[in-house]
């Protein structure tokens, strides 16, 4: 089963950022991509989504991920890479892509997590690279290194791959209603 990804309107507060830096945001929510991949990669290779849910069941409980859904989260992340670049593709060059709801990719960084997201910044480092302009909102404390989860995002050059929002972005960000 293909499914199709479209950009969407970024989340209910996301219109001051878009006017501060005269850019259009597409959205992406990880977590909802993600798992929309790991259900057509059960449904293609017929295997329970129930099995999968229980070996990460044990995940949690262990901390050990097993073979078969670590083979399955990565691929996974390989999908949740290209619909990033097919959103930021559609979206147009003077899209941001903002990513949100990022805990699935934190969760599996040892499962293709951590190559998902260092990919996508990379190609975010290049001009010439589809998605360019890629933002992973938001962080907790902003003047610590971003660490959702416990895993360091890592960040280059503070001056051009880092922007505090403080102030009326909080607060609108803050007050948008949460979409399901």
């Amino acid at each position: 089963m293909t499914r199709e990804l479209r950009a969407v309107p970024a989340p209910d507060g996301m219109a001051p950022l878009a006017d501060t830096w005269l850019v259009e945001p597409a959205s992406v929510s990880l977590n909802s991509v993600f798992l929309d991949a790991l259900r057509e990669l059960a449904e293609e290779q017929s295997v329970r989504r129930q099995a999968l849910l229980k070996a990460d069941v044990r995940f949690t409980t262990t901390g050990t991920l097993d073979a078969v859904l670590a083979s399955y989260t990565r691929l996974a992340a390989e999908r949740v890479r290209q619909r990033v670049v097919d959103v930021a593709e559609v979206a147009g060059p003077r899209s941001v892509v903002l990513l949100h709801e990022a805990g699935l990719v934190t969760r599996y960084g040892e499962a293709g997590g951590r190559e998902l997201r260092a990919g996508l910044q990379q190609a975010a480092r290049h001009p010439a690279d589809v998605p360019h302009g890629l933002w992973l909102l938001p962080a907790e404390d902003p003047r610590a290194t971003p660490t959702p989860d416990g895993r360091t995002v890592e960040v280059v050059n503070r001056a051009s791959e880092w922007e505090v929002l403080g102030g009326p972005f909080l607060k609108v960000l803050r007050s948008a209603p949460v979409r399901p």
